[in-house]
């Protein structure tokens, strides 16, 4: 009965997903359309996918949903280097960027989880920051946190430095120790709604935070 609930609540969460980044007419004036970036990162030991959706519920002043999702492999297709992280959160607006949220988080060493979280959100033209601590409803209830800090100043009207530090930390309370975590390092160039540059990532696995670092670069396209 647990399993299954648990799919229902995944395959609602996942369903959200087209629905929130495709009905870009229906979305209320009350806030801007934010862009759906995409990104490939191509580097010396993996390649990766990530998609990032920050969006209000059509007509909606405080419901919105975060979903960050990522995929890395190696070249080779071996399975031990295959690698997907999700956060999906849909979350209630109490004062400007800031909100109570639940959802789901989805990796190789937690599985599948709901969870209960904090968020908040800060962006304009030069500045993305996400920041969203919470804690898996499951046996272990694990901590974790996941940062988005993106800086965009303007070098012409077309042009614009990109650069990014994203994190994730997963820790096993029950056990009292480190399940996941991440550092990814961006730093290139914008024009318009494109991103290009070199990309560095540091994942980090397991109690003995098992080390898989990945050097090369990353191109992006913003879809709005």
């Amino acid at each position: 009965m647990k399993q299954k609930s648990k799919k229902i609540f995944l395959l609602f969460f996942i369903g959200l997903i087209p629905a929130i980044t495709f009905a870009q007419d229906s979305i209320s004036k009350i806030h801007p359309s934010k862009p759906v970036p995409v990104e490939l990162d191509i580097g010396n030991n993996r390649f990766g996918i990530q998609f990032l959706v920050i969006k209000h519920f059509p007509n909606s002043k405080h419901f919105n949903i975060l979903a960050l999702t990522s995929f890395a492999s190696d070249y080779k297709n071996n399975l031990s280097n295959l690698d997907f992280i999700s956060n999906i959160q849909v979350s209630y607006e109490i004062l400007k960027g800031f909100g109570l949220a639940i959802g789901t988080s989805v990796n190789a060493k937690s599985g599948f989880v709901s969870v209960a979280a904090l968020q908040y959100v800060f962006a304009n033209k030069q500045v993305l920051f996400v920041i969203t601590p919470n804690i898996h409803i499951s046996d272990s209830y694990n901590l974790e946190g996941l940062t988005v800090l993106e800086y965009k100043p303007a070098i012409s009207k077309t042009t614009y430095l990109y650069s990014r530090f994203q994190a994730l930390y997963n820790h096993n309370t029950k056990g009292d120790f480190h399940e996941r975590s991440y550092i990814q390092l961006k730093l290139g160039l914008g024009i318009e709604s494109y991103q290009f540059g070199l990309a560095s990532n540091f994942d980090f696995y397991g109690p003995n935070k098992i080390l898989k670092d990945n050097y090369g670069v990353f191109v992006r396209v913003n879809f709005n």
